[in-house]
């Protein structure tokens, strides 16, 4: 397992440029969603955006994923001079269009399907939440004024009592838990993609029937990642005092997004197609 760690970083750090293509996606579809807020006025726009984002991310996943799996492949060539390195590594970015061609349809549909598992999970574990803890006893009015406010989720919080707060709590925690299930059971859904299963819908069960493989070497792989993404996520919420801080915890924050695809892909490759 430390040998897998400690190669993930010497790969991500060789080809940090895989951080550029993730930074331009992110600044683009922030530019276009903000620019959708203000233009969206009808469902047929609103639709036709929420289109073009999802088309935007399966064309940038198909891309960027590809570019990840070769630059695994490039971490295991030798080169005599460092210069043909270099060459090599700024190449990689050549390599998104042709993933683009390979798996644009693939990542369209995974994206699809995604949504869809949200869509019926989500209601589901609300539910069973509820049945779990009860009925918070909300009013739907008093909550939409109270979240319609200037500071709404502040006022909302306070409008609670003691005991619903406790139960808010709790169902809280069971979102994390099944979060946390879905994350794992899910997590070489997309390598399975790019290294073995073009079909979205067969890839979800041979990925799933991988994990079952090997649960305990996945798990202590989640958990890891988990506890990286929990510290990250922790320290950008006190960032925003100071901007050079907040920019230091982001730059870090995307290192740890190439980081965890390069140990995902990695562990994939070398489990299960080596």
């Amino acid at each position: 397992m430390f040998k897998l760690l400690k190669d993930a970083i010497k790969i991500t750090n060789d080809n940090i440029i895989l951080a550029t293509p993730l930074l331009l996606f992110m600044l683009i579809l922030s530019l276009y969603i903000g620019f959708s807020r203000m233009s969206v006025n009808s469902l047929p726009v609103l639709l036709l955006s929420c289109i073009t984002v999802v088309f935007m991310t399966a064309a940038f996943f198909a891309g960027w994923f590809y570019m990840v799996k070769k630059a695994i492949a490039l971490s295991k060539e030798t080169f005599v001079l460092d210069t043909d390195k270099a060459r090599a590594t700024l190449d990689l970015i050549k390599k998104m269009p042709a993933g683009i061609g390979k798996y644009f349809w693939p990542f369209l549909g995974l994206i699809l399907l995604a949504i869809l598992i949200i869509s019926v999970a989500m209601p589901a574990v609300i539910k069973l939440s509820l049945y779990i803890v009860g009925p918070l006893g909300l009013d739907a009015a008093s909550m939409k004024d109270a979240l319609a406010s200037a500071d709404g989720i502040k006022v909302f919080i306070d409008s609670l009592s003691g005991e619903q707060i406790i139960k808010l709590f709790k169902i809280e925690m069971i979102f994390i838990l099944f979060s946390a299930i879905f994350s794992y059971l899910f997590m070489l859904w997309i390598p399975e993609i790019i290294y073995s299963t073009k079909n979205p819908f067969m890839a979800i069960f041979k990925s799933i029937k991988k994990v079952f493989k090997q649960p305990w070497k996945l798990f202590k792989l989640f958990i890891f990642t988990w506890l990286l993404n929990f510290i990250l996520s922790f320290a950008n919420t006190f960032s925003v005092i100071n901007p050079l801080i907040y920019l230091i915890v982001m730059v870090l924050y995307f290192y740890f997004i190439v980081y965890l695809v390069v140990l995902l892909f990695l562990y994939y490759e070398r489990e299960f197609t080596e």
